[in-house]
């Protein structure tokens, strides 16, 4: 048997392995995505959809009909052009920051921070529930590491105390400590308490020697002024220092920028990998992130934040006025993180986590699926085992009609089984 007929046996019983314990992922096929009601894609302002990001990006096109399409070479050589220049400058400035280096993509980003920025004898304390692309960054730096407990602020507390007690150099302010989190959480759709943070970092970590790193994929483009994200929201600018906004979400394209200080830039440019070996995003890319930006700080933008928001609202109340939303919730046939503080905050976020304990996520999903509305199926490794859900996203471009439709296709499926558990009741 030759060295690829082995090599191919060995990863197909590795997939037939996931498949049994119903884990394998497969990307379905665009034209079903495409026939559903989309609750499913991190469109959330329907700006790549409803072709709105087409028309502006277009518009790029037509003012620099003598652009070179191609990079050409990396950052390091000839890959960075006046284009590229021009919107690190104007993202830094829209977001209020020093700088700003745009990366291919929110993974690269986030890879390109975590495995150079933090120094040996530093320490990394990040929410248990972060990215997947930090951890990656994380692994390839040489800063020490420690999580804490989902949004848990006494175990946040807890973490900070144990460094400052166990490590001269954090005491003593020194070694400085990063703090990684994200504004909208990808797979729950809750928000970091990011001012309550703050403020027991600066309890326990007096010396201030403490850097907090947020990740704004979620949020960027849906909140602050102009769309500009969490922090600006708050008007902490000047209190985070570094933030990853992502262009792939809210604002419909790719790519994706750090905002930092000039120093911390100049320091990815020169020992990220994937900066250094990497070509240089395209102008293809700089035009689709430019429009979007066009769009979310227009008139436009801010009737779809508005929306949006209307949306997510009305869809919690599709959910908590339900007549059967009490008793479904109650067994715990569908569970949805975060829904008993629907209403008390400034803002919604548009993801929601429908949690079926016992691993009946893909019956859910398909259940929905097949009465017409896209949504995203989500297990382990994704998520934690035993906290598999359909993650459901609303959008600025759902009807109300839409929304009460889904509300009454996952109740109808989590109805069919409280009435099962009823009758086990009297058995």
């Amino acid at each position: 048997m030759s060295g690829e007929k082995v090599l191919n046996s060995k990863l197909q019983t590795q997939l037939e392995q996931r498949e049994r314990q119903k884990r394998l992922m497969q990307p379905p096929s665009p034209g079903m995505v495409n026939q559903l009601v989309d609750f499913g894609s991190n469109d959330t302002l329907s700006i790549a959809t409803s072709r709105a990001l087409t028309k502006g990006f277009l518009e790029q096109l037509d003012a620099h009909p003598n652009c070179i399409v191609g990079s050409t070479s990396t950052r390091i050589f000839e890959g960075t052009t006046h284009y590229l220049d021009d919107i690190e400058r104007d993202l830094a400035r829209f977001h209020k920051a020093e700088a700003g280096l745009f990366f291919n993509s929110g993974f690269d980003a986030n890879v390109a921070l975590w495995s150079t920025v933090p120094r040996p004898d530093d320490v990394v304390v990040h929410d248990e529930y972060i990215h997947a692309s930090i951890h990656d960054g994380m692994r390839r730096g040489r800063a020490q590491t420690r999580s804490f407990a989902h949004n848990d602020l006494k175990d946040f507390r807890r973490a900070l105390e144990a460094l400052r007690d166990d490590q001269k150099g954090v005491k003593d302010g020194k070694s400085v400590v990063f703090v990684a989190v994200e504004s909208f959480y990808s797979m729950d759709g809750d928000v970091v308490p990011i001012q309550e943070m703050l403020r027991i970092s600066q309890e326990v970590l007096p010396q201030g020697n403490v850097v907090y790193a947020m990740d704004e994929a979620h949020s960027n483009g849906l909140i602050g002024r102009d769309g500009s994200g969490l922090v600006c929201h708050y008007g902490l600018e000047k209190e985070i220092g570094i933030r990853v906004h992502t262009c792939g979400k809210g604002l419909g394209s790719t790519g994706a920028v750090v905002l930092c200080s000039e120093t911390m830039r100049m320091s990815m440019i020169n020992y990220a990998r994937n900066i250094v070996f990497s070509t240089a995003p395209s102008f293809v890319t700089v035009a689709a992130v430019r429009a979007g930006y066009e769009l979310v700080a227009s008139e436009e933008g801010e009737q779809r934040r508005r929306r949006l928001q209307q949306n997510t609202r009305y869809f919690e109340r599709m959910v908590t006025q339900h007549k059967q939303w009490a008793e479904v919730s109650k067994q715990g046939i569908i569970q949805i993180p975060g829904s008993e503080n629907w209403g008390s905050g400034p803002f919604e976020t548009p993801i929601f986590a429908l949690i079926t304990p016992g691993g009946e996520e893909n019956e859910l999903a398909d259940h929905i699926r097949g009465n017409g509305y896209w949504v995203d199926s989500v297990h382990y490794p994704i998520v934690p085992k035993q906290l598999g859900r359909v993650r459901l996203t609303v959008h600025a471009d759902n009807t109300k009609e839409q929304i009460e439709r889904v509300v009454g296709v996952f109740m109808e499926w989590a109805g069919a089984r409280v009435k099962k558990e009823g009758r086990r009741a009297k058995l």
